[in-house]
């Protein structure tokens, strides 16, 4: 029967009441479905005087602004119905769909922002889309009476929803969502053994644990950030876990258990966690991409196994890292390497990697003795190794990349410092507060250098830092006649050599050298600003022809010295 309009005093079928107070603004546009291989007619009373409505589906604007009106349903049987979309039509209130006893298939009624509650009824049929999100769903969400559930089970976004009771299903899950809401307690899902695909119970404050079985399914996103999980998460279960796994910020998980899986992971993030003692990675052979672990303060070492999965990050920064960090078998380590601020841990084992470093932050930690770069030919971009007391030496290898910062203030560094290999140096070199580096072997760089910092700060960026060392007369900055000192940028350009308790002769020879550089290259060495003070000696006679030459109108430097 097309589309019409039955008097308002027939009675024949059944029918179901709900309320909308969708407005003239908006378009109520419902549609149920039937049971495969039926047909039946429907009728729909839209509240508001219009008479009944026949169709499946309706597209229909009421006239008035949004009040209250209460839909009625009509139909032979409600039981020849088996799915509904009630997509952004405004319903308010409890929908009661006790007469649905065979609902399956697809039910969409998601994005209704007043409705607070469904009631349910027994359904055998096999679910492939359940989608309530994005509603105002109150307390807890029962759906124990769907033995068949599957497919997509989305939840999300319901603020005050504290709850979902199961029952068993063997139905498989491409996703389950119920992130976004109010879930309090624990979260029963140990009645699907075949939950995979796309898990997101995350941003639930009250959420303390979530029970699983074992299921066989492939895993490609697994999150369960901002929660509340108290002490370990067991996902031995899932021997296919791999994608994105997110438990960070659970400040209260103390422990993660895993089991062998051969999945690719593109994302492991579990900081701001209570993790204890040792993180057991060792069974997951492609582990890759973005691999988070900081701000773990009780964490004090990672196992992995080999993987030639390339790294884009690799953060474990803020932890408690403790001896030697093994990443030995890393070969595809690049990208982002942040290591800094675990005070005990005293060195990192690497392996040969081609893949192209931007950061390497390994500062504030205790790196004892030499270390060793020497595996990296693309290392680059953002270098910081400062404050490890113990810190002896560092051995580079060969890097044609582009270096914004090398910072390795505050270590113990030895002797001779050899950058030579590094030809991509630009921005500022900082290597203050080596009370025993004697000298520094500079790459034939063509770099920018400038401050990036103005004096004063507390931690000052000169182009060249090397205060409170021991420097001799060896170090040769002819080697860097082709950079660009940039004293047009915001802080200018500074040589800081102050405090090496140098003898007159290695501050006249300096001098000298600078003088002989400039002179050859005023359009990018002039109007530096040059400490050789503090504890070195005075210049004197080419020393100080030096600086009158460098101080003067061609090349217009500023000079301190003691």
């Amino acid at each position: 029967m097309g589309r019409g309009t039955f008097r308002s005093q027939n009675k024949v079928g059944e029918t179901m009441s709900f309320q909308t107070d969708s407005s003239s603004a908006t378009t109520f546009d419902p549609t149920v479905t039937f049971l495969p291989g039926l047909s039946d007619r429907v009728s729909w009373d839209l509240g508001d005087g219009s008479g009944y409505v026949a169709d499946s589906s309706l597209s229909y604007s009421y006239d008035d602004t949004g009040t209250t009106k209460t839909v009625t349903l009509r139909t032979n049987k409600l039981s020849n119905l088996y799915g509904g979309t009630f997509v952004s039509d405004n319903i308010v209130g409890n929908l009661n769909m006790t007469g649905w006893d065979n609902l399956g298939g697809n039910f969409y009624i998601y994005s209704n922002s007043g409705l607070t509650g469904i009631t349910h009824t027994t359904s055998t049929q096999t679910f492939s889309n359940y989608r309530v999100n994005n509603c105002n769903l109150i307390g807890n969400h029962d759906m124990s009476m769907f033995p068949n559930l599957g497919g997509l089970f989305l939840t999300y976004n319901n603020f005050d929803l504290t709850g979902i009771t199961h029952t068993a299903s063997t139905q498989v899950f491409s996703q389950y969502r119920a992130d976004s809401c109010n879930l309090i307690g624990n979260h029963d899902m140990s009645m699907f053994p075949n939950l995979g695909g796309r898990f997101q119970v995350n941003n639930n404050a009250n959420l303390n644990s979530i029970t699983h079985t074992a299921s066989t399914q492939v895993f490609n996103i697994y999150y369960a950030k901002f929660c509340n999980l108290i002490g370990n998460h067991d996902m031995s279960m899932f021997p296919n876990l791999g994608g994105e796994f997110w438990l960070y910020n659970n400040a209260n998980l103390t422990g993660i258990t895993h089991t062998a899986s051969t999945q690719v992971f593109t994302n492991y993030w579990v900081y701001g966690t209570g993790l204890i003692g040792n993180h057991d990675m060792s069974m997951f052979p492609n582990l890759g991409g973005s691999f988070y672990m900081s701000t773990n303060p009780s964490l004090t070492s990672i196992t992995h196994t080999a993987s030639t999965q390339t790294f884009s990050q690799y953060y474990v920064f803020d932890n408690n890292l403790i001896g030697n960090h093994d990443m030995s078998m890393l070969p595809g380590l690049g990208g982002d390497f942040h290591i800094h601020t675990n005070t005990n841990l005293t060195s990192i084992t690497h392996t040969a990697s081609t893949q192209v470093i931007n950061d390497y932050y390994a500062f504030n930690c205790d790196l004892t003795g030499n270390h060793d770069m020497s595996m990296f030919p693309n290392l680059g971009g953002d270098f910081r190794i400062y404050n490890n007391a113990n810190l002896t030496g560092i051995t580079h290898t060969a890097s044609t990349q582009v270096y914004t910062n090398y910072w390795a203030t505050s270590c113990d560094l030895t002797g001779n410092h050899d950058m030579s290999m590094l030809t991509g140096l630009g921005s500022f070199i900082e290597l203050n507060s080596n009370t025993n580096l004697t000298s520094v072997t500079f790459p034939m760089s063509t770099g920018t250098f400038r401050n990036t910092v103005p004096s004063g700060w507390v931690f000052d960026k000169d182009s060249f830092g090397m205060d409170s060392c021991n420097l001799d007369g060896s170090t040769n900055f002819f080697t860097l006649s082709g950079i660009t000192m940039d004293v047009n940028s915001t802080y200018g350009a500074t040589i800081l050599l102050t405090n090496n308790n140098m003898l007159q002769s290695e501050v006249d020879g300096y001098l000298i050298d600078f003088s002989a550089i400039t002179s050859n290259n005023i359009t990018r060495w002039s109007g530096v600003t040059l400490n050789i003070g503090g504890s070195n000696a005075a210049p004197s006679g080419a020393g100080l022809a030096a600086v009158a030459y460098l101080t003067g109108v061609t090349t217009q430097w500023t000079i301190t010295t003691s």
